[in-house]
């Protein structure tokens, strides 16, 4: 996703607030519909979830970087207004099989088991995957993101 007004703005305004942030982002929306986004970033926002998983494919052929060490993106919702700022601090490569529930501990209280972690992603990465022509595999890259809230702080 690219930079808008808004997104600058919260970018602008963060800075402004004395938080240290660099001179670039990248924005995103994390989830696939509004409900999912919406319960994502009051996730974030409250600190609980400080992290994501996502599919080294999908990340790869994405326009623009996704995730790197150290980078902020400002999130935004379903209507692309700004709600967060968070720094990746921690990027791990790891088949879908062997992801655990060490793992999950990055997620909102109800995706921590594998089972529910598993019923979530999957139908999501299949979804994801089909116009692309791929399936999902158990041996499929996912990457293993944790980030700090940097904006505003948790509640």
């Amino acid at each position: 996703m690219d930079h808008s007004e808004n997104t600058d703005a919260f970018w602008d305004a963060a800075k402004a607030s004395g938080v240290p942030l660099g001179d670039d982002y990248w924005v995103r929306r994390i989830g696939a519909n509004k409900a999912t986004v919406d319960n994502i970033l009051k996730l974030i926002l409250s600190g609980e979830k400080c992290g994501t998983f996502g599919l080294k494919h999908l990340l790869d052929r994405q326009s623009g970087p996704g995730p790197v060490l150290d980078r902020y993106a400002v999130v935004i919702d379903m209507d692309g207004e700004s709600h967060a700022i968070v720094k990746t601090t921690k990027l791990t490569p790891m088949a879908y099989q062997d992801i655990t529930e060490e793992q999950l501990t990055i997620e909102g209280s109800g995706a921590r088991t594998l089972e529910r972690w598993q019923d979530i992603h999957w139908p999501y990465w299949t979804n994801r995957l089909k116009p692309h022509g791929i399936e999902p595999s158990q041996d499929m890259i996912v990457m293993v993101e944790h980030f700090d809230l940097i904006y505003p702080a948790a509640v």
